[in-house]
């Protein structure tokens, strides 16, 4: 049992509490008017006395007077707290009193026989109430400091596993980072710059053999724009596949978004359709452009599309398309890859972003993600991630057919 449990246990409170009180009384009032070593029992016996009705006082006071002040007193801030302390002063000053006239009648007769008596009792037990209630409360309030700050650990340990849950469910929505099929090869990656994070991708094998993959980035960080990166991920399968082009899934996905009516709140948003033959179809909701590496190394943007979902009703989509031929490559990214910040403040940037990717031709998916993470990991050196980065790369396959001589990119 350790000593709080001890001290808080009702028999250390009624028995317990007035025999340790009882000493520095006793060595005080020996002290100050003894003579004889052997009256230091007899000094021990009165001050038993005084600290035996000062504890029941007390703890009458506790239960009886407390709970009705604090009660009466909660709507004035600090009040209660004043009222209580000045309860414990008025029960311990009447039972000094008490146990005084206690004494007076019993084995000390004559402690109250002069005024002069009387004042030097009142100013004693004045002294020993302010020296008994400092103690009292200062072990008080270092309980409830403890108390407070365990709690707040605990509560804190609660929810650093909550977000550590949260942060394993998110990583769980997405689909597996490395994605390979008879036309095409697939890798992303998602790193939240907290527990969990706002951005978001996506794949989806149609039906008709298409593949369909999307990037977004929800507004803000931390678990509220996790939470609304959900409801957006969420939203924006359920209108997959329905037959829809990218332009009017993103229209869909705005209208949904708008009903929530969530304030303050939007999400950037770029969605393609990869068809088997190589035709690409796609539409950006105020996302970063879409880079397309051609396999012999030419770059070009692909940005077509309107505003970010969730912000304006009156948003307006276009598709952009473009024919890939085997070894053509897809780079989508979230702002968190190219704000990047080194210790010197400068920003990783679109340039250097880009000069990453000049080889993105000529390496799989898989291992250009992994390459860019560590470059803009290297680049930071250590400084704190102030956005999440998210890549998706999509590589159009090397064994598949290449489109009609006819398709051009518009």
């Amino acid at each position: 049992m350790n000593v709080r449990a001890v001290t808080s246990h009702i028999l250390f409170r009624v028995v317990g509490r007035p025999i340790v009180f009882a000493v520095p009384f006793a060595l005080f009032f020996f002290i100050m008017n003894g003579e004889r070593f052997s009256d230091l029992p007899w000094y021990y016996l009165a001050a038993l006395i005084f600290s035996t009705y000062i504890n029941f006082a007390n703890l009458a006071n506790a239960r009886w007077i407390v709970p009705r002040l604090s009660s009466r007193s909660r709507a004035a801030q600090g009040k209660p707290l004043v009222l209580e302390i000045a309860s414990f002063a008025v029960a311990s000053l009447a039972a000094s009193l008490a146990a005084a006239l206690t004494l007076h009648l019993t084995i000390v007769p004559g402690m109250l026989g002069s005024p002069k008596d009387v004042l030097q009792l009142v100013t004693y037990s004045c002294l020993f109430v302010v020296l008994v209630m400092g103690v009292i409360y200062a072990v008080r309030f270092q309980r409830e400091v403890v108390d407070r700050i365990r709690n707040e650990a605990e509560r804190k340990g609660r929810e650093e596993q909550e977000l550590k849950t949260a942060a394993e469910i998110q990583q769980a929505l997405l689909p597996p980072r490395s994605i390979a099929g008879a036309t095409f090869t697939v890798a992303g990656a998602s790193i939240p710059c907290r527990t969990i994070g706002g951005d978001f991708y996506d794949t989806f094998e149609l039906p008709d053999g298409r593949l369909g993959f999307a990037l977004g980035d929800v507004a803000g960080k931390g678990p509220p724009a996790a939470i609304l990166a959900a409801m957006v991920q969420g939203i924006f399968a359920s209108h997959v596949g329905a037959g829809a082009g990218p332009a009017e899934t993103l229209d869909r996905v705005n209208k949904a978004v708008l009903r929530r009516a969530i304030e303050s709140r939007f999400a950037t948003l770029v969605y393609g359709l990869l068809s088997p033959d190589g035709t690409l179809v796609a539409s950006n909701a105020g996302h970063n452009p879409t880079f397309l590496f051609r396999a012999d190394g030419r770059l070009e943007r692909l940005d077509k599309g309107g505003l970010m979902v969730g912000a304006f009703d009156f948003a307006v989509y276009e598709e952009e398309r473009a024919a890939l031929r085997p070894g053509d490559t897809l780079v989508l990214y979230s702002d968190g890859a190219t704000d990047a910040t080194s210790p010197t403040g400068e920003q990783f940037g679109e340039e250097r972003f880009l000069a990453a990717l000049s080889t993105a031709h000529r390496e799989t998916p898989d291992d250009l993600v992994a390459r860019l993470l560590k470059e803009i990991r290297v680049f930071a050196d250590g400084e704190p991630p102030a956005d999440d980065v998210t890549l998706l790369v999509v590589r159009f396959a090397e064994g598949a057919p290449s489109p009609g001589a006819n398709r051009s990119t518009s």
